[in-house]
């Protein structure tokens, strides 16, 4: 008996390594994946981006005539999209900011997950359904664009 639990683990050593690296299942579900986009989102562009496909699809709700636009993370990385969350409230740690993003309300269904999201403290809304395959955001529907949203209150 002994004997045997030895070799068995002793076959089993080898293997140790790769699963210590090995991503968790549960890491990958759609809802787990969308909570680190709102740890990432709230620190930098890089970690945010990270949690996205090499290749995703974007689609704006309130215009169902446009197709969806093919966008790539390295490209994302590279430019600045001045419609974006970074372009309208700035390319920095989101822990600087007096308002960083949060989510309100969520619903998951499958790959998606649908959350009403704003700044913290409140003043503007945002719906945001994200498809999530593999651990990886692979289609983001957003209900407009954060060129209006400001870190700056109202009448200053």
């Amino acid at each position: 008996m002994h004997g045997s639990l030895m070799l068995l683990l002793a076959a089993a050593l080898p293997a140790l390594p790769r699963l210590a690296h090995a991503q968790a299942a549960a890491d990958t579900l759609p809802e787990r994946v969308v909570a680190q986009v709102y740890d990432a989102i709230n620190r930098d562009r890089m970690a945010f981006y990270s949690l996205f496909a090499p290749v995703w699809y974007h689609s704006v709700m309130e215009d169902s005539s446009k197709a969806a636009t093919r966008l790539t993370r390295d490209k994302a990385l590279r430019e600045l999209d001045p419609n974006s969350w970074w372009a309208s409230c700035g390319d920095k740690p989101r822990t600087a900011s007096p308002n960083p993003l949060k989510m309100f309300r969520r619903i998951v269904l499958g790959p998606y997950v649908v959350d009403e999201q704003g700044p913290e403290g409140g003043g503007y809304l945002h719906l945001d359904v994200l498809e999530v395959r593999h651990g990886k955001i692979v289609h983001e529907w957003e209900s407009n664009d954060y060129s209006n949203w400001s870190r700056v209150p109202s009448g200053q």
